[in-house]
């Protein structure tokens, strides 16, 4: 059976080859009303109440199919409230049948099976008239069409190419694909601003929010999600007329499997994020230092290469917490190896990079090598080889078949070429080509869809994690991404053959666990989430005393329970920059809180928008050129520092260096600048974690998620950003110094109305007056040492000192940084702040400290009265510092009296003597307007006022 590689255009629900439902034959409830199945001739389908807010709908097009197993890698919990839940149905017609959860009522039309949900009496959700579930009779193709509401904008879909945030009027396919510089299939031209390529991760996730509905939808604002479940070749069309007609129109579709879709309705965005986490899994708190700065290369290929790096950050005071191996760090591409030749004496060597602070992390691929010579050219053991072979879990082989490239592409992973700057030998030795040496991994793969191979797969970190000190794993070629060559009839497929057949686990209604087999076409995307469940799994079994990390480059919905992703190889071009802000923020909609690019572009850019200042060449065994313009560089450093995962990462064997203490002035200070901004607000990012961890709601949020009811909001979503709820980050990602011509380096930015802004001072300045939201600052000017950025008035914000590693400070006490503005004095209002030692797991969910911190001004005839309030809510973890600074901005004068629970505190009088009392006092600085307050950590809750 033949399973190719289906293009978007070529996948076209409406047609008269596509059947819908009809008329419901007759229909039924189960004891509790929970699930209503529909039969029609012999086929069935049912709807499963989950939630007051959500149901899932299941059809399986054959004809007397059955229900009675589940087998999604994504869905953990599909108790979304229904356990509290009692559903009522009624017939008002003999064509409708209405199910009411007491939140929402799903209306179903039993003449055509066409599903409308409303609340109250305002519809939020409706299939299209006259179509609904769509399939193929004979075949597994279904899809389901839906109504777009008018003034709805759509988001998510997980990771797409594309400089917009927004998905209306694009389609899109996910089927998870090596898509090196984002130059894969697409409708025409391919690259990064083309939202039409699969990628490397496929969520099909689709959030609509609609915050003026007018017509047949007019009421309140609502947002609603709809979650496909399917790990085959999928689709998302929304309003995108390529083949035919789709105005007023979306839908999501497969071609395999059946159709399984969950459906979720609110008020606004954070409602379905929150129902779609806990379906498909929230995360514990990673790892306090991932969220620090990562340095890696595809060319650290020793350890004089690797201390160069780390001894240059330490140097060059740019704080760095990880440093990335890439697969170099192997013996002759051995998985879960090191070279003992290029890496002597690692244990003691990584003791060292320790020592300075710096964390581990290595690239490990799904494929494990069928050559039999190490790196000295020497038949040697493999012993992770023989442990997996004797699983029985291998499914496929990789090498090459034949054809006249097969010496030059010998299969399995291609990792590129050794140009000759890499001295080492890596067998099999082949002849010289003009200075060029394959590199490639030929071998096998195992199949992640048994239980077996999971657990055996994550037995073989154990050289990696106990024996070599590595911290954490960077899982790479997850698609698996083998050479295109290997399918010469369509080039595109660098991935298994799709009719290889894969193991899936069934679990049964009894509880039971039955393995199938289908092609891969059926389960492809599912791929890396049992890649990744065994990779996490086994660090945690040989590493129970820490919190591990996986940074990966590809997924499925609910890798999110596992790992943070990287958005894949992108390029030095100034469209890579461009797409990386919308690209991270709709994975934070989808689902997945950590993520992020390649700062700087992984490979050399091409094109008219390329940021790469030559083209590299070798000279006596060194790379030169390649570089990245440096305006690039410091722009996408900048915009990096305020995203979750923030990496610069780049191919060493075509680019001179990347790093940014490797530039000439003033490219290290103005990249030194953020990273350190990016290490004192590393209590903002953590903060934001844990909050992502207790209701879905991302890191980085677009505008409009923190401040819905500005429609403007909405207008602004592609360049401005969120960190948490209340700082504002407006990056320029445009090129102006080295343009030609050259222009000024400005841009707009808009503050959403409801709240005013300060400017962004750093506590280096006074602040300036506040600006009403609601106003569009054009021309806002930032040469490359500045990036715009504004406070909301009220806000607090805890910052720590700069650190060169997350850690190096035993003492680093936070200062609350608190704005004036509207009172935060209840706790719905109050800022949570998060703190535990960063790296300790804590299955129990209890050794942490969680405060809350309150706002509020009194003001009356003579006085200004600001109270901040700090009360401990839970409180079993002690920071290192039995201290902490509350930093009161915009003062309007020197404060009169600052007392704490009422008692007086001392005035110091300066910056040094607040440092060094060993008791409560405060003082006020005049050059920057702020009253500084020292507060001792002895009380649980406890209020300091400061009166002017």
């Amino acid at each position: 059976m033949s399973f190719p590689f289906v293009p978007i255009d070529q996948f076209t629900p409406s047609t008269p080859a596509w059947s819908t439902i009809g008329k419901i034959d007759s229909w039924s409830a189960n004891t509790n009303k929970t699930r209503y199945t529909f039969v029609f001739g012999q086929r069935s389908l049912y709807i499963e109440i989950l939630g007051p807010q959500s149901f899932r709908l299941r059809f399986n097009p054959a004809e007397n199919a059955q229900y009675n197993y589940e087998t999604s890698t994504a869905v953990i919990n599909r108790d979304l409230g229904i356990s509290e839940l009692t559903i009522t149905d009624s017939q008002p017609a003999d064509d409708q049948l209405v199910i009411s959860t007491g939140t929402i009522d799903i209306h179903v039309d039993l003449s055509s099976f066409e599903v409308s949900v409303y609340k109250g009496s305002q519809l939020i959700h409706r299939d299209a008239p006259g179509e609904g579930i769509l399939y193929i009779p004979g075949q597994e193709v279904t899809a389901i069409m839906k109504s777009t509401g008018p003034g709805s904008k759509y988001l998510g879909l997980g990771e797409k190419a594309g400089a917009e945030l927004f998905k209306n009027n694009f389609a899109y396919t996910f089927f998870n694909f090596d898509c090196f510089s984002y130059g894969g299939p697409a409708l025409g031209e391919p690259g990064p601003l083309n939202p039409t390529e699969p990628l490397y991760c496929s969520i099909p996730f689709l959030v609509e929010s609609n915050p003026q509905p007018p017509g047949p939808f007019a009421g309140s604002a609502y947002a609603t999600g709809v979650f496909l479940d399917n790990p085959s070749q999928s689709y998302a069309n929304i309003a995108a007329n390529i083949y035919n007609d789709m105005t007023g129109k979306y839908y999501l579709g497969s071609l395999y499997n059946e159709l399984d879709y969950y459906f979720f309705a609110g008020d606004q965005v954070t409602d379905i994020l929150s129902q779609y986490t806990t379906l498909t899994g929230r995360s514990q708190m990673p790892p306090k230092y991932i969220f620090g700065y990562q340095q890696g290369a595809y060319g650290y290929f020793d350890r004089y290469k690797l201390s160069i790096a780390a001894n240059s950050f330490r140097a060059a005071r740019i704080p760095c917490d990880g440093l990335h191996i890439d697969v170099d760090f192997q013996d002759n591409y051995r998985t879960f190896t090191h070279s003992e030749i290029k890496f002597p004496n690692v244990k003691s060597y990584f003791e060292e990079l320790h020592s300075i602070g710096f964390k581990m992390c290595t690239n490990i691929t799904p494929v494990i090598t069928d050559n039999p010579l190490d790196q000295s050219g020497q038949k040697a053991p493999y012993e992770q080889r023989d442990n997996l072979f004797a699983a029985d879990c291998m499914i496929y082989n990789t090498r090459y078949e034949g054809g006249e490239s097969a010496d030059v592409y010998p299969g399995g992973v291609n990792y590129g070429f050794n140009r000759g700057n890499n001295p080492y030998p890596s067998p099999p030795l082949l002849p010289n080509r003009q200075g060029l040496v394959p590199l490639a991994a030929p071998g096998n793969y195992p199949d992640f869809g048994l239980q077996k191979a999971r657990e055996t797969w994550g037995e073989q970190y154990d050289h990696l994690i106990n024996e070599v000190g590595m911290d954490f794993i960077w899982q790479d070629m997850t698609c698996p991404a083998i050479n295109a060559n290997l399918s010469p009839a369509n080039v595109y497929m660098k991935t298994f053959p799709q009719d290889l057949m894969i193991a899936q686990e069934q679990t049964m209604e009894d509880g039971s666990v039955e393995v199938v087999y289908h092609p891969n076409a059926k389960v492809h995307n599912s791929y890396v989430n049992n890649l990744l469940d065994g990779t996490w799994n086994g660090i945690n079994k040989l590493a129970p005393q820490r919190r591990n990390f996986i940074i990966a480059r590809g997924g499925y919905a609910g890798m999110q329970r596992y790992a943070g992703l990287w958005t894949g190889d992108s390029a030095s071009t100034w469209d890579f920059l461009k797409i990386n802000l919308p690209e991270v923020l709709n994975l934070g909609l989808s689902g997945v809180p950590i993520s992020g690019c390649d700062i700087g572009g992984f490979a050399v850019g091409y094109g008219p928008s390329s940021g790469t200042t030559s083209q590299s060449y070798v000279d006596d065994g060194e790379i030169f050129g390649g570089i990245t313009n440096y305006e690039l560089l410091t722009r996408w450093m900048q915009l990096g520092s305020f995203l979750p995962w923030y990496r610069n990462h780049y191919d060493g064997y075509n680019k001179q260096f990347q790093e940014p203490y490797a530039y000439q002035e003033p490219v290290p200070s103005n990249c030194r600048k953020y990273v350190e901004l990016r290490y004192r607000m590393m209590q903002v990012y953590y903060d934001a974690m844990y909050n992502w961890t207790q209701t879905g709601n991302p890191i980085c949020r677009p505008l409009f998620l923190n401040d819905s009811n500005d429609l403007a909001s909405y207008d602004h979503a592609n360049d401005q950003f969120f960190v948490g709820g209340d700082f504002l980050v407006a990056p320029i990602i445009t090129q102006h110094e080295t343009a030609n011509p050259p222009t000024p380096p400005t841009r707009s930015v808009y503050l959403p109305a409801g709240s005013n802004w300060y400017a962004f001072m750093d506590n280096a300045k006074p602040l300036a007056g506040s600006v009403q939201g609601g106003t569009l600052i054009n021309d806002y000017y930032a040469d490359l040492s500045q990036v715009p950025c504004y406070v909301r008035a009220g806000a607090i914000l805890p910052f720590g000192e700069v650190e060169q590693f997350v850690g190096q400070l035993k003492d680093n006490p936070i200062t609350l940084n608190c704005y004036p503005g509207p009172d935060r004095w209840t706790d719905d209002q109050a800022y949570s702040m998060y703190q535990d030692d960063g790296i300790s797991p804590d299955e129990e969910g209890t050794n942490f400290r969680l405060t809350k911190v309150y706002q509020q001004t009194i003001t009356d005839s003579s006085t200004v009265t600001r109270n901040i309030r700090i009360a401990k809510q839970t409180d079993n973890y002690q920071p290192g510092a039995n201290y902490h600074y509350i930093a009161l901005l915009g003062s309007v004068s020197a404060a009169s009296q600052v007392t704490q629970d009422g008692a007086n505190l001392p005035n110091v009088g300066g910056a040094n003597n607040l440092q060094a009392s060993d008791s409560p006092c405060w003082y006020y600085n005049e050059s920057i307007d702020i009253v500084f307050v020292k507060v001792y950590d002895d009380k649980s809750d406890t209020t300091i006022s400061v009166k002017y």
